[in-house]
């Protein structure tokens, strides 16, 4: 095993509080074997990173590469506050997504709402739309992504497509903060 592999398995342990693979399995919700894989160095499909985050509150520039803080939120390290801000977030989201939907692409604030789909019909390259939806919104995007969230991206639907982007940039901006 290479030493990234090993440090990247490491994290991973610490991640869960050194908990046992099928305990990792089943916060998971994947078979042991796919845990002992990923304890042995091999890396998750992005989809299982980010439900690593989501589980662990933990940064996932510090699980890949080890760099910033391991917490993605200083709230994490108290779950209940970490969880009522996971669904503030979730909340707010969706309503404003439903404004933007029945307000015809707008926010309650009269602000356009980035269109995914087009920037991706426009560009077809992951980091291209990122970076679009960034300059969208008069932020800098990050130069390294440091995750292989398209992996397959030339397969995606669509709708995929999208979905892929919105996790990368919930992501990225989560391990920005």
């Amino acid at each position: 095993m290479s030493d990234s592999n090993r440090d990247f398995s490491s994290r991973l342990r610490q991640a869960f509080d050194f908990a046992s693979m099928a305990e990792v399995g089943r916060r998971l919700n994947v078979p042991h074997a796919t845990v002992r894989n990923y304890f042995g160095g091999r890396l998750p499909a992005p989809e299982v990173l980010i439900k690593i985050a989501n589980e662990t509150n933990v940064s996932l520039n510090w699980l890949l590469i080890g760099t910033g803080e391991m917490f993605a939120d200083k709230a994490a390290r108290e779950p209940g506050k970490a969880f009522e801000a996971l669904v503030t977030e979730i909340v707010d989201k969706r309503l404003a997504d439903r404004e933007a939907n029945n307000a015809g692409e707008t926010t309650s604030n009269s602000r356009p709402v980035f269109d995914i789909e087009r920037s991706i019909r426009r560009y077809n390259d992951p980091q291209r739309v990122l970076n679009d939806w960034y300059v969208f919104d008069g932020l800098t995007g990050p130069k390294n992504y440091g995750v292989a969230f398209f992996r397959g991206w030339e397969s995606f639907t669509t709708e995929q497509k999208v979905d892929a982007i919105r996790d990368a940039r919930r992501v990225l901006d989560r391990g920005s903060r």
